[in-house]
């Protein structure tokens, strides 16, 4: 009976492990597991060491708000290797504590190491590969660059596709949906996605809100939208509409919201990957701390930051960084969008281009096979 523990710090990353954990669980019921993740694995039945979701952070800068709980969390793991030592750790994303923290200790037990969802090290990270070729024994990664990137620096991979590919449907017709959500068919809708981590929300929020009243205040009619994501705390929510602002707040029906959306306003991040799915028009806004945004600058080696602009080699979708991201900039491309059907089609067209390299549906069970294969290899080495 092999047991893996999974380790993610933020939301994303702890769905996209609670959903390889429901396929392992399928096709190998005999497996345990145990985790430092978030609620997202303790629903799906995984042994929850400590919700690491809690801390999650953006940088080395912000992350060190939660020290006292990362070294809670890297205490807790070493606990779980001298006590019921796992065959294998799969470290997801969240590379500022899983590449120098838990995949040293991991290695150095004798577990095997995997690293599902790859941190952006082909962006800004690249000195950080000393730790995955020293601790690492496989990346298995969701775009076909980072298969590419993986290759040359020498280190295993295997690209398994996109798990959001087989994900991005809505429940319901978009009638059913408009008439659901309190939405009016005949006005234009405009979606508002700040993000999934509260301080991204914190961050973005009040930003969207400012550009939302510019754009409604030269475009009246104009109605807005914004899918909650489920773990967000709904302070951050609170007294919207208030001031005159014709918004609605849908919580977690995301494919259902954006199948209605004629552009958005988006969060640079996995809410990019969904839009692009649904090939809606968007404008990709982020902020972040001035420290954690010179530290960035400073190393970054790709132009864009958008998932949809990396994919395609080309600006698809435009991009509003830290000072640029201004409410009379995120407004005036916003309704350059909604006031050119020309050039949403062409956007959608180019969405539609970074859906297909995608890779097919069943990103996750491709992931759990690679999984399976590597701890099939552990059990016979013991």
């Amino acid at each position: 009976m092999s047991h893996l523990c999974f380790v993610a710090g933020d939301p994303s990353g702890d769905a996209h492990a609670a959903n390889l954990v429901s396929t392992l669980k399928r096709l190998d019921p005999s497996l345990r597991f145990s985790a430092l993740g978030g609620p997202r694995l303790r629903d799906a039945g995984v042994e929850l060491l400590q919700d690491l979701t809690q801390s999650a952070a953006i940088g080395p800068f912000d992350a060190a708000r939660h020290l006292g709980r990362f070294l809670q969390a890297r205490a807790r793991f070493q606990e779980l290797l001298e006590r019921d030592r796992p065959d294998a750790v799969i470290l997801v994303d969240f590379g500022d504590f899983n590449l120098p923290v838990i995949a040293p200790l991991a290695k150095r037990s004798g577990c095997k190491v995997l690293y599902y969802i790859s941190p952006q090290l082909w962006a800004w990270g690249r000195f950080r590969l000393r730790w995955v070729r020293r601790f690492v024994d496989r990346m298995i990664v969701l775009f076909p660059f980072e298969e590419a990137f993986y290759q040359a620096a020498g280190v295993p991979v295997t690209w398994v596709g996109h798990p959001l590919v087989e994900h991005a449907r809505p429940s319901v017709p978009p009638d059913q949906a408009s008439q659901e959500l309190g939405l009016n068919p005949w006005r234009t809708t405009v979606g508002l996605l700040p993000g999934s981590r509260p301080q991204e929300i914190a961050r973005h929020l009040p930003l969207f809100l400012q550009a939302a009243r510019l754009v409604a205040w030269d475009m009246p009619g104009v109605q807005f939208l914004i899918p909650k994501a489920p773990q967000a705390p709904p302070a951050l929510f609170a007294g919207l509409g208030r001031d005159g602002l014709d918004i609605i707040v849908c919580e977690d029906r995301v494919y259902d919201c954006l199948q209605l959306m004629d552009a958005a306003l988006v969060v640079s991040g996995t809410a990019t990957i969904d839009a692009a799915l649904c090939e809606v028009p968007m404008v990709v806004v982020y902020r972040t701390s001035w420290p954690t945004y010179l530290a960035a600058k400073a190393v970054v080696r790709v132009k864009s930051i958008a998932m949809a602009n990396l994919i395609a080699k080309t600006p698809v979708v435009p991009e509003l960084i830290q000072h640029r991201a201004t409410p009379k900039r995120i407004a005036r491309e916003l309704m350059a969008l909604l006031r050119s059907d020309e050039r949403r089609q062409a956007m959608r067209a180019g969405l539609r281009t970074v859906r297909e390299s995608l890779g097919p549906p069943g990103a996750v069970a491709r992931a759990a096979g690679v999984v399976l294969k590597e701890i099939s290899g552990t059990s016979r080495a013991a």
